[in-house]
């Protein structure tokens, strides 16, 4: 792939670091350490294969696996040949998975081995699938190409939210925009070619792909994926790899703490210079207890797909942010903080944000009725958070306008898991809601009014919405009752059904494990 005239790609500053540093760690896994120059010729080498197999300028190829070195390079090899990226994440279920699919219309699926079969099953009669660890099939009597050009404007990623409505929506990014956010992302955080960063968030989410993994090697640094949010496994890259940058959600840092109260022997957190939490409200209690214990405090990333990199705050430069506070608006970013009526609230008074950032969305993928919704008139992305400015800049979370669960970092619609439960013969009437929790952030619970002459039981409704639902989706817990409040239209009245629960003290503890945070 080369690049539009005076236009560096992305893949052009990773070779820059290969011919400055070939030897430079840039990607370690389980089988040993790939250089600058070996990820270089690996993406060159994975791009001639796609090439080879059909894929041609603009056609849409899928990434449905866990974090891994080879995720990391048929992503960038996707764009060197002159694709489109499109990340669906590997845990949701079949029908998220169809949707996703259907939507994208992708020429070609890589996925990994225990998926294959599963993914094969939905994919029938739309496209290939091929193992993402193994060398591409050629097509039969593929006709020689020429290199891929790739303008910065061009469209470079399709992710789909984690179901911020009944479907996850398809968010379209360019390369200008995550170049520019990545470098933005570089800055603040002060990321340099010492950094050595564990990537355990989903690089099908842009928090893995672009905030942690572009960011660190446009810089030159070291990125250490792993599959899942093992505790084990990250205090040991600390302690024993001596791992420098760690990103995560809430729980992941609640599970890290859990697991630092149980281990006999104190562990050597020295190398940690920059920890940043994002996707899902602070809880300042975990947080002083992980520093506490390893010295670091845990800086917030306000941001969203749609919408990257807006609110943070420098590890170096200032004061730490005040408590609660995610930080301030990044210099290459800008935020409007609105009433109803759109107008701009006062200083101090609390509103919805707007933003506009390095990268904000193209638009959802052939969706423009929710872009519409998305966008104000004059281009700002509607975030549905409610926020407040402090006089000296500091942003202050207060809420969102929608019912959205928030669990685990990632977004669940009620609306969803009623319908699923609705199906269940057992269910007459049911209502979801997330009191809080002092792990996942929000539980997502199901309230439920048996039918008659059916006995609910919670274990075989957990089978049931296990088997139509994405795992972080399940409810925590499926409790019965006799009636649930409506409002004045003669809907169930979710905000009631919640303050009941909290007058009962349901929701302060997890009832229910989870691995995929």
């Amino acid at each position: 792939m080369s690049s539009a005239v005076g236009q560096p790609s992305f893949l052009d500053e990773i070779r820059a670091h290969a011919e400055r540093r070939p030897t430079a760690p840039a990607i370690r896994g389980r089988s040993g350490c790939l250089s600058y120059q070996e990820l270089v010729e690996r993406i060159g080498a994975r791009a001639r294969e796609l090439r080879r197999s059909g894929i041609r300028e603009g056609n849409r190829v899928a990434i449905i696996a866990d974090n891994s070195p080879d995720y990391l390079l048929s992503a960038f090899a996707i764009w060197e040949a002159g694709g489109v990226l499109v990340t669906v994440y590997p845990s949701s279920g079949e029908s998220d998975l169809a949707h996703c699919l259907d939507s994208s219309t992708p020429t070609l699926v890589l996925t990994e081995p225990r998926l294959i079969e599963t993914v094969s099953a939905v994919v029938t009669g739309r496209g290939r699938v091929a193992d993402i660890n193994q060398p591409l099939t050629a097509e039969p009597a593929c006709p020689r190409v020429a290199d891929t050009t790739v303008a910065p404007d061009d469209l470079a990623l399709i992710c789909y939210t984690s179901g911020s409505t009944n479907r996850p929506k398809a968010v379209m990014h360019r390369h200008r925009g995550l170049l520019a956010a990545a470098h933005e992302f570089g800055r603040v955080w002060r990321v340099s070619s010492q950094d050595r960063t564990i990537v355990s968030l989903p690089m099908a989410w842009a928090f893995g792909l672009v905030t942690t993994s572009m960011t660190t090697l446009l810089a030159g640094g070291e990125v250490l994926p792993f599959a899942r949010t093992r505790p084990e496994q990250i205090v040991d890259a600390i302690s024993n790899e001596r791992a420098t940058f760690l990103a995560g959600v809430t729980t992941m840092f609640a599970k890290l703490v859990a697991h630092l109260r149980e281990l006999d022997e104190e562990r050597d957190f020295s190398s940690l210079r920059f920890c940043v939490s994002g996707g899902e409200p602070r809880n300042e209690h975990l947080f002083d207890e992980w520093r506490a214990r390893t010295g670091r405090q845990v800086h917030d990333n306000l941001a969203s797909s749609e919408c990257f990199p807006v609110i943070t705050s420098d590890p170096v430069e200032g004061s730490p942010p005040p408590r609660g506070s995610s930080g301030k608006v990044v210099p290459g970013a800008a935020m409007r903080v609105v009433a109803p009526d759109g107008s701009d609230v006062r200083p101090g008074d609390k509103g919805e944000a707007l933003w506009r950032a390095p990268a904000t969305f193209a638009g959802y993928w052939r969706d423009a009725e929710a872009t519409a919704a998305a966008l104000t008139a004059d281009g700002w992305y509607r975030t549905q958070d409610l926020v407040r400015v402090d006089q000296d800049g500091y942003v202050y979370v207060e809420g969102r306008l929608s019912d959205m669960i928030i669990r685990g970092g990632s977004n669940v619609s009620p609306g969803e898991v009623e319908s699923v439960l609705s199906e269940h013969p057992a269910v007459a009437e049911v209502a979801v809601v997330g009191p809080p929790d002092s792990v996942y952030g929000q539980a997502v619970t199901a309230v439920i009014v048996p039918a008659d002459g059916l006995a609910a039981e919670p274990a075989e409704l957990d089978r049931f919405c296990s088997s139509r639902l994405a795992g972080y989706k399940v409810p925590s817990a499926f409790l019965l009752v006799d009636g649930l409040p409506q409002n004045s239209t003669g809907k169930i009245d979710r905000r009631r059904v919640l303050t009941d629960l909290q007058e009962q003290g349901v929701g302060l503890a997890s009832s229910r494990g989870d691995e995929s945070a």
